[in-house]
């Protein structure tokens, strides 16, 4: 589990390795990106401290692999954060 107050570095920190070591391994066709926008700062049940620009580096990331990208979003609960980070 990722501590509480996870902020942009420290999940990118985490995030590209795994990523890396997850597409390398499995080389999938395709990535479903599951992209809540919980993990926002002052999300009313997330803990994370990650801001928009944090969270777009994460499908940044994925989408630099090359292969079809399917991002689906879920979980947010303060409708400001969702609706600003699905219009960045």
């Amino acid at each position: 589990p990722l501590k509480d107050g996870m902020d942009d570095d420290s999940f990118e920190f985490l995030f590209k390795p795994i990523m890396d070591r997850i597409m390398a391994l499995y080389q999938p066709g395709a990535v479903v990106l599951q992209s809540g926008a919980d993990s926002l700062t002052q999300d009313k049940l997330g803990v994370f401290n990650l801001s928009i620009r944090g969270h777009a580096a994460c499908h940044r990331l994925v989408a630099s692999y090359g292969v079809p990208l399917l991002v689906l979003g879920g979980g947010g609960y303060k409708v400001k954060n969702v609706a600003r980070c699905w219009t960045y």
